[in-house]
């Protein structure tokens, strides 16, 4: 009988309204699943018609949270989704832009140049925040950082799934506290070449110049795909300067070049996909002072899977997967009293996942992995703390999640337990959701715990104590209403708890400068995010706004800053908005800003040597960009400007650990030309 009825509405859909005009989105995997839906659903589906723009987005599926997808609304975690359409409308040069716009995200600077990020005020650039690119961990594993600034090829992004909370209960140490999940467009949504070039001038020299070039073909069972962009920027052309005020130019002094390709095969269930990053940055800014010269930091990494997905029948589904990845990272030249640093790691990781569907309320996932690391120090002068050149550390895993749906909630458990050769005390994360969509509010209740195990550096600069996993405990909360059809409103709270974090700080001598790591004290946040968003035909409309405070929280005293609400580097209150229009079918115009209240910066030391924290003043950045589709079929143009208010908005350490403010670049001005050829689909 359900069968009947899901033919029947498919068909009055298709019927009432044409098969040239039908959204087609509506009965992609992605989004709405006929046959996961109850009879009244369907019936309800009949009666409604085709969803709007926005119901079509708020009712995607997705999986990055819970390995089985499932509808936005009703997910067990703080979800964010950016879709191909927003990135491409918006003119985003690079992922830094684009996560601006996602409720508590920032960036700040870290060592020599590297910028990372930090979410809800919370540092987490060495592996607190795990980067899928495509199903490939992209933290680089001896420390657990990922680089941001014309990084990752944002024109060839499909979307970008994020988890703004806890993931280690699914994914482990990396994902303690969020997951940024990048989908680019696969064989099927390439279906020919494409390529585009982005040209960005700023005030005192170029800010980018990049090409992106894809090819990609499915035919029946097999499919391939092969994406390369080759980057040239500039993180700024402002002055730099440090605690002494001596100052170096950045324009052409700090060059970010970026080589990446990610090609792959597919057949059937079977898939084999390759990634080759390379990140180079030029940099003065070093421990504390300016180098004598430009000196190149690299971080090369190569990246392989190969995945089987194998479908038993309509319930059980097999994922056995291997991936490898080698890298070297932070690899860097001898220059005035620093020594060369060069190390290789290498990473092996074993994954067997099981997803049962007992029926259309009960889904069961198991799964199994194990990761085993190995670096070598390239150095000959250079050891590891156990007196070699070579470390090797395992990690075996075992993870299981429950989903049972009901009338009123949805129920999601689910579990990891960890076990790292390096660290005495095995992990285990609990997590806990209760959610459920009601017409059109809906609600999550979660709680979770998470943890960061310590990478390989971490474990070779320990200091005299015996490093181990830091924890952190979430609670969570989410409301939303559907205004119409085409507005939603959202609000979630959250607290955050780490304990023992895993904490980097630097001691000096007369010659040198030593990094180290211990497990220091209790930090956290408490917050608020809210969100608006509107959606339809001529366009769309979101605003954000995301407070967090550590007001009654420990606090590490290299993140403190004179306020107790806050720590370094992060405003408490940030407002985000986007507007996009489109004019005519063919030509949109985009506008975003983002506010940032005051935040706090080391700028100077004293004649004892400490420390001087400043008050910034609060920022505005605003963007605009204009996209046209040309009569010529496949080609588009866009220009805009960014940081239209030259505001050149700072990066600042968000620790005690030396480091000025890094300026940002000033205002510019970027034309971008995109061009797809499809290929002719056969009818058959």
């Amino acid at each position: 009988m359900k069968k009947i009825i899901v033919l029947l509405v498919a068909l009055f859909n298709l019927s009432f309204f044409g098969y040239s005009q039908v959204d087609t989105t509506l009965i992609k995997k992605d989004t709405l699943s006929y046959y996961d839906m109850s009879l009244e659903q369907l019936l309800s589906l009949k009666a409604h018609g085709v969803p709007s723009e926005l119901e079509t987005l708020i009712n995607s599926l997705i999986s990055v949270s819970s390995k089985k997808p499932i509808n936005v609304r009703e997910t067990p975690s703080i979800i964010s989704l950016v879709t191909e359409e927003e990135i491409k409308k918006s003119g985003a040069r690079d992922l830094i832009d684009v996560l601006r716009l996602v409720p508590g995200f920032d960036f700040g600077v870290d060592i020599e140049g590297v910028v990372g990020i930090g979410l809800r005020g919370n540092w987490a650039h060495e592996g607190k925040i795990l980067i899928l690119l495509d199903g490939q961990e992209m933290n680089e594993t001896l420390y657990g950082t990922t680089q941001y600034g014309n990084h990752f090829p944002i024109e060839q992004i499909k979307k970008i799934e994020i988890i703004r909370g806890p993931g280690s209960a699914i994914y482990g140490g990396f994902a303690e506290y969020g997951v940024i999940n990048i989908i680019t467009r696969q064989a099927e949504d390439i279906n020919g070449v494409s390529v585009s070039g982005t040209y960005g001038q700023m005030e005192k020299g170029f800010g980018r110049k990049n090409v992106n070039l894809s090819i990609g073909k499915k035919t029946k069972d097999f499919s391939f795909s092969v994406s390369g962009f080759l980057g040239r920027a500039q993180r700024s052309d402002q002055t730099f300067k440090d605690y002494t005020d001596s100052s170096y130019s950045m324009n052409g002094q700090s060059n970010i070049n970026t080589n990446y390709v990610n090609a792959v095969l597919g057949y059937k269930g079977l898939s084999l996909r390759v990634i080759g990053d390379f990140y180079k940055l030029q940099v003065r800014d070093s421990y504390e002072k300016i180098a004598s010269h430009a000196v190149s930091h690299e971080f090369n990494s190569v990246f392989s899977e190969l995945k089987y997905v194998y479908k038993v029948n309509n319930k059980l589904t097999i994922t056995p997967k291997f991936n490898y990845k080698t890298q070297m990272p932070w690899k860097s030249p001898a220059y005035d009293n620093e020594s060369v640093f060069s190390k290789t790691a290498v990473r092996y990781r074993e994954n067997i996942t099981v997803s049962y569907d007992a029926n259309r309320f009960l889904n069961v996932v198991l799964g199994a992995e194990s990761f085993q690391d190995y670096a070598t120090d390239n150095i000959d002068s250079s050891y590891f703390s156990n007196g070699k050149k070579t470390v090797h550390y395992y990690d075996v895993a075992f993870f299981t999640q429950g989903l049972i749906k009901t009338r009123y909630v949805n129920i999601i458990l689910g579990a990891r337990y960890d076990k790292h050769s390096a660290v005495s005390e095995d992990a285990f994360v609990p997590r806990i959701g209760l959610t459920k969509k009601y017409n059109r509010f809906h609600f999550k209740l979660l709680y979770s715990k998470s943890f960061k195990a310590p990478t390989i550096d971490n474990i070779s600069y320990a200091d005299s104590n015996c490093i181990h996993s830091e924890y952190t405990d979430f609670r969570e909360i989410e409301l939303g209403y559907q205004i119409t059809r085409k507005s939603i409103i959202t609000i979630n709270g959250y607290n955050i708890n780490t304990s023992e974090p895993i904490v980097y700080y630097t001691t000096q001598d007369s010659s040198s400068i030593t990094d180290s790591y211990k497990n220091y004290g209790k930090s956290g946040s408490i917050g608020l995010e809210a969100e608006y968003k509107m959606k339809d035909k001529w366009g769309y409309l979101s605003v954000n706004y995301a407070l967090y405070s550590v007001l009654h929280k420990s606090r590490i005293d290299d993140y403190r800053t004179p306020n107790d609400m806050s720590l370094l580097g992060f405003s408490n209150h940030r407002v985000n908005f986007c507007a996009n229009w489109n004019i005519t079918k063919d030509l949109s115009i985009n506008a975003t800003a983002s506010w940032y209240s005051k935040r706090y910066a080391v700028t100077s030391l004293d004649s004892l040597g400490q420390a001087v924290q400043t008050s910034l003043n609060p920022t505005t950045l605003i963007n605009c960009f204009v996209r046209y589709e040309t009569p010529v079929k496949g080609l588009t143009i866009g220009a805009g400007v960014y940081d239209l208010l030259n505001q050149k908005i700072k990066f600042i350490q968000p620790y005690n650990g030396g480091h000025a403010p890094l300026p940002g670049p000033s205002r510019e001005i970027i034309v971008r030309i995109q061009y797809n050829l499809n290929f002719k689909q056969k009818i058959n």
